[in-house]
């Protein structure tokens, strides 16, 4: 029976697991998630078929099935863990009803290395929000209601950048904007300018880091895309003891 992995890349080609270069040597096709998150696969020296959302999740993975019906072995390499804030769930659904063997590679998480870059604990990460381009001139008011019920609650919230339909992603500035935006229509003291925020970007990358400070200094500042953007709640001594040693936040004079 041919077999599909859905390979977990981890955060960068350093990350690779062993498991995961097994799983590659024994594909027969190889495919690329070139929308979830920022990965340069040249780096990795294999050819790979770029597939894009509407490959995987409106067709359904065709193209990945088309070769696994030619009783060929198909891999689809994914950014950081393939499971983890993706819609790859349904593909593997999808697959195993069709009868196909799936294997899932598990892979180095940003969320996970994210929450330790700054110095938070993974154990009071409430719910995780994508903060996404308004749509017709509609806001997705979801970042600001789950981030109000988190710190409610005494948790942190972690929230993903959206993608655009080009494929370039959202940069750290533009969803402080956002956030901002929907405090302005909100109004309840979630996103002011003063919030603190914790934003990690390019991990795992040469030119990657964590930077803290207000949101306010986030919007002006040049941080480079993709990144995930942290609002701390309550903080124990260790975690207020080690955010604050990380680089603040600067923005351009």
């Amino acid at each position: 029976m041919a077999r599909l992995y859905l390979v977990g890349l981890g955060l960068s080609p350093s990350f690779l697991t062993e498991e995961a270069r097994r799983a590659l040597r024994d594909a027969d096709c190889v495919f690329a998630d070139v929308y979830t998150s920022y990965f340069d696969y040249g780096r990795l020296g294999i050819e790979a078929r770029p597939l894009g959302r509407a490959d995987l999740e409106d067709r359904g993975g065709a193209a990945i099935e088309e070769c696994l019906r030619a009783g060929r072995n198909a891999a689809l390499l994914v950014p950081g863990d393939p499971l983890a804030a993706t819609a790859h769930a349904a593909l593997v659904a999808s697959m195993r009803r069709r009868g196909h063997e799936v294997v899932v590679v598990p892979g180095v998480s940003a969320v996970c290395a994210a929450m330790s870059a700054a110095c938070l604990s993974i154990y009071k990460l409430g719910g995780v929000a994508t903060v996404t381009y308004p749509r017709l001139g509609v806001y997705s008011a979801r970042p600001y209601e789950l981030a109000e019920a988190n710190l409610a609650r005494g948790l942190h919230t972690l929230l993903l950048l959206d993608v655009r339909d080009d494929g370039g992603f959202m940069t750290p500035a533009e969803a402080a904007e956002i956030l901002m935006e929907l405090e302005r229509r909100e109004g309840r003291g979630v996103f002011g300018g003063g919030r603190l925020v914790a934003v990690v970007y390019r991990l795992g990358w040469p030119g990657g880091g964590v930077a803290v400070g207000p949101l306010a200094d986030l919007a002006e500042s040049r941080l480079p895309p993709p990144a995930v953007i942290i609002v701390p709640s309550k903080m124990g001594p260790v975690e207020e003891e080690c955010l604050s040693t990380l680089p603040k936040i600067v923005a351009p004079p």
